[in-house]
């Protein structure tokens, strides 16, 4: 019998018998797949260790992309990846470590989109500088798909080990703090604003994280930023204003927040020592228009605008 066959049968001696006469435990069949995929199809997890221990790599490529190891996070094979993570001396040495699936993604970009802090904490130090920084079809490093995933944890551990990837963006050109802030993802924006990310730095298409949680109607997002004390007159890529766009889309919320901190910034600024903040604010409402004039009264300001 060949080893698929052994694996229907459910036999541990003749799959051992098979292996001792030669038969390669990682050879792909006319699916493309590895015996090791076929034991999990079956769900037999004692020849599943077995196959471990006899050479079976759970990072072995399939030929259309991905590898058991990436199939079980996405399954959430909870008894097979006890048993792979209690075997991790077997495979952490693959030169299969790299695989990737459909999307480009390698087996450290699925373990944080499957959430799984244990397997996390298991192929954490397998991570190095020369891996870190792959990317998946979407442009995101390990880094920035931790971000996107919103586990703070996830993003401290790389941070504080790797820190260079502050500095990574995606394909869109779009930074940690650009992904959160779109995102809503509070725990992660908190986290780099602690960190003194830089607030005015713009992607690609030229919107700052602000806008970008403008134009997604980010609320919490919003008002981190602007209370972190990033630009309240900041314009999109495409030249419309950041109170233009919550009035186009009747981003009633949104707009409250923002009128609300520019009432704030207001009462700490001195008409005399702050004249050139003073000029940009009046330019900005004479401009856009966001206030009406019953609120421009309200401001003391339907004399200056």
């Amino acid at each position: 019998m060949n080893l698929i066959d052994i694996i229907k049968s459910g036999s541990s001696e003749d799959w051992k018998q098979a292996i001792e006469e030669g038969e390669n435990p990682n050879e792909l069949d006319s699916y493309g797949i590895t015996p090791l995929a076929w034991i999990l199809k079956m769900d037999n997890l004692d020849l599943f260790s077995l196959a471990l221990e006899t050479g079976a790599d759970p990072l072995y490529p399939h030929r259309t992309g991905g590898s058991v190891f990436q199939d079980l996070l996405s399954q959430n094979k909870t008894s097979f990846i006890e048993i792979l993570l209690s075997k991790k001396n077997l495979w952490s040495g693959s030169e299969h470590l790299l695989t990737r699936d459909k999307s480009g993604n390698t087996v450290f970009h699925s373990v944080i989109q499957s959430e799984n802090e244990d397997v996390w904490e298991h192929t954490f130090d397998l991570l190095n500088l020369e891996n870190i920084s792959l990317r998946n079809e979407e442009g995101r490093s390990v880094f920035l798909e931790a971000v996107v995933s919103g586990n703070s944890d996830f993003v401290t551990s790389l941070w504080e080990s790797f820190p260079h990837v502050k500095f990574e963006k995606d394909g869109e050109g779009k930074n940690g703090l650009h992904l959160s802030s779109e995102r809503n993802l509070i725990d992660v924006l908190r986290f780099l604003l602690e960190h003194s990310f830089p607030l005015e730095e713009k992607d690609e298409s030229g919107n700052t994280a602000l806008f970008l949680a403008a134009e997604a109607d980010a609320t919490e997002s919003l008002e981190l930023l602007l209370k972190a004390g990033a630009n309240l007159f900041v314009y999109g890529g495409e030249g419309e204003s950041i109170t233009r766009l919550f009035d186009r889309e009747k981003f009633h919320h949104s707009f409250k927040i923002w009128k609300k901190e520019l009432y704030q910034r207001l009462k700490s600024l001195d008409q005399e020592k702050d004249k050139i903040k003073w000029e940009e604010v009046l330019l900005y409402l004479k401009t856009e228009k966001p206030l009406t004039q019953a609120e421009l009264v309200g401001a003391k300001l339907s004399d200056l605008v």
